[in-house]
Formats: structure tokens, C-alpha cells, sequence
């Protein structure tokens, strides 16, 4: 749509159709958990991003179907943001007190350090509840046999999901 017709929708937009944004807009920041403190800024960024041309709107598509989409979109991204600003703090946290402990020997210091690789391995398997619980296993302890009965997998399934985690942990290292 050109501009001018962008304009046009948006300042067609009745009472009705802006508190249906604004409940879609609630639901989106609930759900993401994002940083908007009102979902009315969150529809205000979503006709920010349209009236300057920086999203798209294609001629066949509702406009309270399309805002809904821009809205979404900018959840998603803001969600996206702050996870991966979480993720680097708390790596770069625990990284530097696992490297303030390199300085400490011992039982005592080899426990917490290996401890605190246990909380940063176990982060990377979080979409991988299976293969957490094996983790668990073995950071209690566990081996073998008694591993394979506690993932409840097949053995050939168990032997797979261990190829998957060592990759997965090889690739941490690099």
C-alpha cells in the first residue's frame, strides 16, 4: 500500500477495532514477558513501524489481521532481545567466577567450579528435557545401566541421545 492509504487505514482504525489491538497487544507482552510497561506502547510501535515504511503492508491483508502480525513481531523481537541479553550476563558471571576460583586448589574450589560448569552445560540443553535428565543422572553420579533405566530410552535411543549430548558439548568448547 502507498502511504497515503497506509494513513487512511490507520486513521480508520474505530474504537472497537483499537481496544481489540490493545487486548492483542496485553496478551503479546504477557506472554513474551517484554519490557512495555502498557500495551498501548507496544500498538504505538506497531503504527510507529508501519506509518514509516519499515513494515510492509500488503494490499490483501486486514488491518487488524496485519497490525496484529507487526505486533507480534515486535514482541518477539523484544523477547528475543532480552533473552539474549540474560543469556551473555550470565554466562559472563558465572564465566568470571568460575575464572576467579582458577586461583583456589582443592577439594573445595574443584567442587564449585565444577558445579558451576554443571549450571552452564545444563543451560544449553534446556530445549532437551530428556537429555537433561541424563545430565542430572551424571552429575549425581549415575552411569551406565542405571542412566539408560532413568531416561526411559531404548539403548539404542540412549546411545544416540549421548552422541548428541557429547556434540553438543564439544561444541561449547570451541
Amino acid at each position: 500500500m502507498s502511504e497515503a492509504e497506509v494513513r487512511k487505514e490507520i486513521n480508520s482504525l474505530t474504537a472497537g477495532e483499537q481496544t481489540k489491538l490493545l487486548k492483542i497487544a496485553s496478551y503479546y507482552a504477557w506472554k513474551g514477558r517484554i519490557s512495555f510497561e502498557e500495551p498501548d506502547e507496544l500498538v504505538q510501535e506497531a503504527i510507529y513501524r508501519v506509518l514509516a515504511g519499515m513494515r510492509e503492508w500488503p494490499r490483501d491483508l486486514e488491518k487488524l489481521r496485519f497490525l496484529a502480525g507487526v505486533i507480534k513481531s515486535i514482541a518477539g523481537d523484544r523477547k528475543r532481545a532480552m533473552r539474549q541479553a540474560l543469556e551473555w550476563t550470565e554466562e559472563r558471571e558465572v564465566g568470571e567466577a568460575r575464572r576467579g576460583l582458577m586461583d583456589y586448589e582443592g577439594k573445595e574450589a574443584r567442587g564449585i567450579r565444577a558445579e558451576i560448569d554443571v549450571k552452564l552445560i545444563m543451560r544449553h540443553f534446556d530445549d532437551d528435557p530428556i537429555a537433561k535428565k541424563i545430565l542430572m543422572g551424571m552429575a549425581e553420579g549415575k552411569r551406565g545401566e542405571e542412566l539408560e533405566q532413568a531416561s526411559g530410552l531404548s539403548p539404542t535411543e540412549y546411545q544416540s541421545k549421548l552422541k548428541k549430548i557429547r556434540r553438543r558439548i564439544e561444541k561449547l568448547k570451541t
